[in-house]
This record gives C-alpha cells, structure tokens and sequence, in this order.
C-alpha cells in the first residue's frame, strides 16, 4: 500500500495565542468579573418563588457581590470632574494645614527650649 497523500508535519496548531505578560493582569480581572456576574445572575435566577424575606437575604447578599465588583473594578474606572471635591474645600483645607503646621513649628520650638533648658539643669547639678 502506497500512501499517495503528501506527509504532513505534526505541528500543532494553538488555538489561542499565548497572552503577553503585560495581558495578564487585564485577563486575570475579566476572569473575576465574569465569576460576579455570573454569581450575580445565579442569586438572581434562585429568587425567583421564594419568600419576602429570604429575597431580601438574597438581595442583601447581591448588593455585597455588587460592592465587591466595584471595588475589583475601581481601578480601571476614570475620574470625573464631578466627582472632586470643590475648589473651596481644597482652600480650606490648604488654610487649615498651613495654621497647623505654624502651630507645631511654635510648638516644637517651645519643646526644644524646654529640653535644653532640662538638659542644662541636669548638667549644672545645684542650680535651679
């Protein structure tokens, strides 16, 4: 028997390219938000025909899921405009460190004196 069929080289044939390094951490978190999701949906698939209040456990479970997706994703979401603080804010607070830090100057000043004066009276023993 004559094989008539040209000979194949035994490649294998990879079906999904290997992920760079870099890929990995984005990868590894789509993986996590896909178990949440899917989580999410099984809670909310088991509700359906139970009572009041076992639907608010299942609820209160869903929200803490909710929670933790959110900050599983909180690094990827972009800061808005909206969501800072008011420039007045950032003025009172910028006034209220400086006052602070002028009081603890004032304040660590007066302890240097005070523990160089104590030093002093322990070195010149009799004077007071």
């Amino acid at each position: 028997m004559s094989n008539s069929l040209p000979k194949r080289n035994n490649k294998v044939i990879r079906l999904r390219p290997r992920r760079a390094a870099a890929d990995e951490p984005a990868s590894l978190m789509a993986i996590k938000v896909r178990n949440h999701l899917s989580l999410l949906q099984g809670y909310a698939d088991i509700m359906e025909g139970l009572s009041p209040e076992l639907k608010t456990q299942i609820l209160r479970v869903m929200a803490e899921k909710t929670r933790e997706l959110g900050a599983t994703l909180q690094p990827f979401t972009e800061r808005t405009p909206a969501g800072r603080p008011a420039i007045a804010d950032y003025r009172r607070v910028r006034e209220r460190t400086r006052s602070l830090m002028a009081e603890y100057r004032l304040l660590l000043a007066r302890l240097q004196d005070r523990v160089s004066e104590t030093h002093d009276q322990i070195n010149t023993p009799g004077q007071h």
